[in-house]
This record gives C-alpha cells, structure tokens and sequence, in this order.
C-alpha cells in the first residue's frame, strides 16, 4: 500500500519531450536587448537530467529500501530525514551564494554531484539492510533536492545576465524525462533486479554533471561577476525578516502543498473509497499528468505577458475548489473531472512561481528566494507523509479530505496576502 501511495508523490509528469533551440548573440552584462542568447534547450538538459535523479532516488526509494526488508515505517523516517536534510542545506547553501564573492551555482554543483555520486557508490557496494544503507540513502535524497535549489540560482542568474530561457517548456521537459525514466526503470527492475536502483541513480547523476558541462559555458562566473552585489546579500533570517510579505507567502504554499500532499501522496485511499482500484489510481496519474502538459509546456506563450503575481493568485483559488471538488466526488468519473482542475492550480503555480520570485526579489537574493520557494513543496510534502497517514489511519477517507480543503483555504489567504507587485 505504501509503495502505491510513495509513487503517487506530488512531482507530477508529462508525456512529450520536444523543443526548439535558436541561438543568438551571448551578452555577459545585464542587458535589455531584444537580441538574446536562448538556453532553454541547456537549461531543460539540466532540468530533465534532475527530475530523472529524483525520480531514482525518491520514487523508487519504496522499491529499493523495502526489497531490502525495511519495514514501512523505517522507509518513511529515512524519505523524511532526506527530505528534511535536503529542505534545510538547499536554502544554507543558497544563502551561502548570494552572500559570497567566491562562490556560485557554478561551482557549488560539481561537488554536491560528487557527493551524490559517493552515496550511490556505498549503496551500490552495501546492498544490504543496516546503517550504512541507511545513512547514505538519507544523504543521497538530501543531495538529490538540493541540486534543485542551485538549478533554480543558474536560472536566475541567466535571466540576470541577459540570456532567454522559457522555464515552463524547460520544467515540462524535466518532467517528461521523468515518466519516461519511471516507465522504463519500473519493467526493468521487475525483469532483473532492484540493485539497479542505485546504479541508475549513478547514471542519473552522470547526466547531471553532462548537462552541467553543456551549459557551464554559456553562462558567466557568477562569483567574480556580482562580487559587488554579492556583499550587499543578506543573511537567510535578515532576508525573512526584510522580506515579510514573502516570508507570508512561503507560509502560505506550505499549507497548500501539505492540503494538496494529503490527496495525491495517499491517492489509492482516495480511489478505493469512491469504488475504485490500482488501475484506476494508475488511470487518474495518468490523466493528471494529461491536463497539467499544456499549461506547464505553452505557460510562456499563454501567460508570458501578465504578471506572475496575478496568476499565482488565480492558482491559489483554483487549490481551493480542486481540493472541494476532490473531498464531495462519490465516483471514478467525479474524480477525474475534479482532477480537470490541475491544470489552472499545480501547474500554473509551478510555472509562474520561479518567474515571481526572479521578478519581486533583488537579484543579489535570488538564490535563497528560489531555493525556499522550492523547498515549501518539500516541507508540505513532509507534513502530509508524517500527519496524513495518521488522519487517513484515525478518521475517515471523507474526513480527512474534509481537513485537507480546511488546510488549503487557509493557505490560500495567507498565501494571496503574501503576493506583491514586482519591483
């Protein structure tokens, strides 16, 4: 049963891999010229190679760790502690870019890579139940998220400098790449052995550092080049307690991400409780994954002119009726149709948030910003697998739906109060 709820996390995915790559002229200083150099296809590259880590590392986690006869409980305190380390050395290390002349993305992703890599090789080498296994597994998670957050600071940066990426068709890329690797790694698994977890993982993290090389050199060093605009960059609780109407809206998508963990991290207790089964769950992933394509792969041709600020907004309400939608469905039919409303809520969030955080918040904070706006749908995501189980083990199905439309709708309003204009 947890193997069915783990795979039915909240990184969702797409089904088409496609896209155009034009190349113009590179400027290394910030510039407003309609004349840009466009790195979306280096950028979807790295977003493509990360989601494809991710999914090694913490959707197949049930499938390694329990095949290694750890018990249900023991696979959700090391998916927490991993999720929880990730949470916390993401945003520190983001914080240590912004405030430092010396060090960038750039340079900080080859050696978390690195460390990766070495957590896999232990696992690799120890295929067994103990605390190494244990240890490394928790790390290898925590390493996995926190790539993210510097993949989010190179988008930044790039936009900083003058450079074109659309980072709704890079995201949808990335999400693409991750159904197809989750096909595929699932029928070969099952046909051969689950040890090629970690080596899958390996290679994963070896597409990393290719997609890594493939841009590296597009992109200015960082370090040397905002040196001045570095020293001014503030300490991660000076930020929050400057930039309180963000710390507002960071609040606000920790409780809608918990609401909306609460549904789709236990999906199959959803489905089973309007008549439904495996399939069916498989049929509503599936459909899912369907309706959020559009908005995450046009979001720059649909919404490329209106603020990302305005569209959040329409997200956070459409959180709100899904999450209503979802708790008053009585069968499979109901269920998909409440499920229509993915698209106008995850989706559009997901793609308008990274352009909103670039838009509101100083460049020489950028890295922080981006990393806790990424790190709210961890921290919600840990909520929902510690507190969700034990509502759906002590209440009812309906119940517990009921608290999670609760939950969402005071997100919401914190979270639209958190929105501000772009400066």
């Amino acid at each position: 049963m947890l193997l069915k709820k783990l795979r039915s996390r909240n990184f969702f995915v797409e089904k088409r891999f496609g896209l155009l790559y034009t190349l113009t002229t590179m400027n290394t200083t910030p510039t407003n010229s309609s004349v840009r150099k466009n790195l979306t296809a280096p950028y979807a590259l790295i977003q493509g190679s990360f989601w494809m880590s991710f999914c090694t590392a913490v959707s197949f986690a049930s499938v390694y760790l329990l095949g290694l006869h750890y018990t249900n409980s023991q696979l959700g305190l090391i998916l927490a502690a991993g999720n929880l380390l990730g949470a916390l050395l993401g945003p520190e290390l983001s914080a240590w870019v912004d405030r430092s002349d010396r060090v960038s993305a750039l340079s900080l992703i080859p050696p978390v890579l690195t460390l990766q890599a070495v957590m896999l090789v232990i696992l690799c080498l120890n295929p067994v139940k103990g605390i190494i296994t244990t240890v490394a597994y928790t790390l290898y998670i925590a390493f996995t998220l926190t790539v993210n957050s510097l993949n989010l600071k190179l988008y930044s940066d790039a936009v900083y400098y003058g450079l074109s990426v659309n980072y709704g068709l890079a995201r949808g890329i990335g999400s693409a790449a991750y159904v197809l690797l989750s096909t595929f790694l699932g029928m070969l698994i099952e046909g051969i052995s689950l040890r090629l977890v970690p080596l899958s993982g390996l290679l994963m993290c070896a597409f990393q550092f290719a997609a890594f090389l493939i841009i590296r050199p597009s992109l200015p060093d960082m370090a040397v080049s905002s040196a001045d605009s570095k020293t001014e960059a503030s300490s991660m609780f000076a930020f929050l307690r400057n930039n309180r109407k963000f710390s507002v809206l960071l609040l606000g998508v920790a409780l809608l991400f918990f609401s909306h963990n609460i549904i789709v991290t236990f999906l199959i207790n959803i489905t089973n409780n309007v008549g439904g089964d495996t399939s069916d769950m498989g049929l509503i992933n599936a459909f899912m994954a369907a309706v959020e394509i559009p908005v995450m792969m046009l979001y720059h041709t649909l919404f490329g002119k209106r603020r990302p600020g305005s569209l959040m907004r329409v997200a956070f309400l459409f959180f709100v009726l899904k999450a209503i939608a979802i708790a008053l469905a009585r069968s499979i039919p109901a269920l998909l149709a409440a499920f229509l409303l993915q698209a106008p809520s995850f989706s559009l969030y997901t793609s308008a948030i990274v352009p909103y955080v670039d838009e509101v918040i100083p460049y020489k904070d950028s890295a922080k910003a981006q990393s806790l706006a990424y790190t709210m749908t961890t921290v919600g995501s840990v909520l929902a697998s510690l507190l969700g189980g034990v509502l759906y083990d002590r209440t009812t199905v309906n119940a517990t739906l009921w608290v999670a439309f609760g939950i969402c709708t005071v997100g919401a309003l914190v979270a639209v109060f958190g929105v501000q204009e772009g400066k």
